[in-house]
């Protein structure tokens, strides 16, 4: 792709210079890519994708997830970028915690260091899915399911699409990252619990596990011993 025009995306504003691993979307496909710099306006992305200057761009960051943009000029692999609505420096910083932090060898490229496999099953428990439950609305097999969340295989785009779907994420931040999707269930889930009794807690105990498990509640017993010394 030849270079385009290049629009002014504001000089003024300062840029932290990174280099920060997440995904970009256009047109309902997922790209890996790279943050090369940013600033409240904008951002300069390398990715080995072909980004079209007519559509809008989704980009994941560290602390707000999915934000939109639009690619103002190119030049090889190396998209200039504007953001539709300027970010916070709260986003900037977190942007560059995540790219200073180190990275564990063989974790695929996000936002988090959390595994997609680990971020399907998360998503799962929190949306009260079974392993067997979220495998027949997606249309695969819960062995098929197992493989995804032990990160053995990745999920294909179509079933990416479906998956997302059901776990009420965008494709982009299931592949790339989430961010608070994960503490705002668990702190729904401790409010829900609290002053609730011994009865309900053991209820909603045995449900998690089974939800964890891709068992039936059935199968999970919840022994408490009174006896005391």
């Amino acid at each position: 792709m030849g270079v385009e025009e290049k629009t002014d995306l504001g000089p003024r504003q300062p840029r932290l210079v990174l280099k920060l691993n997440t995904g970009v979307g256009q047109s309902g496909k997922s790209f890996d890519a790279e943050i090369l710099n940013i600033s409240r306006k904008g951002m300069l992305v390398k990715t080995g994708a072909s980004l079209s200057l007519d559509d809008p761009i989704e980009v994941v960051l560290p602390r707000s997830g999915k934000v939109g943009a639009r690619v103002v000029w190119s030049t090889d692999d190396l998209y200039g970028c504007s953001f539709l609505e300027p970010i916070d420096e709260e986003d900037i910083k977190a942007a560059n915690q995540v790219a200073t932090s180190p990275r564990i060898p063989g974790r695929p490229l996000g936002v988090d260091d959390e595994t997609l496999g680990s971020r399907i099953k998360r998503l799962r428990v929190s949306r009260g899915f079974t392993m067997q439950g979220l495998a027949d609305r997606v249309g695969v097999s819960k062995p098929t399911l197992w493989k995804w969340e032990g990160d053995q295989v990745r999920p294909r785009h179509e079933t990416m699409q479906r998956l997302a779907a059901e776990l009420d994420v965008s494709e982009l931040e299931l592949a790339y990252g989430a961010p608070g999707l994960g503490e705002a269930a668990a702190l729904a889930e401790e409010q829900a619990i609290t002053g609730s009794s011994l009865a309900e807690i053991v209820r909603a105990s045995r449900k998690r596990i089974a939800q964890a498990a891709g068992v039936s509640e059935s199968d999970v017993e919840i022994v408490i011993n009174w006896d005391s010394e």
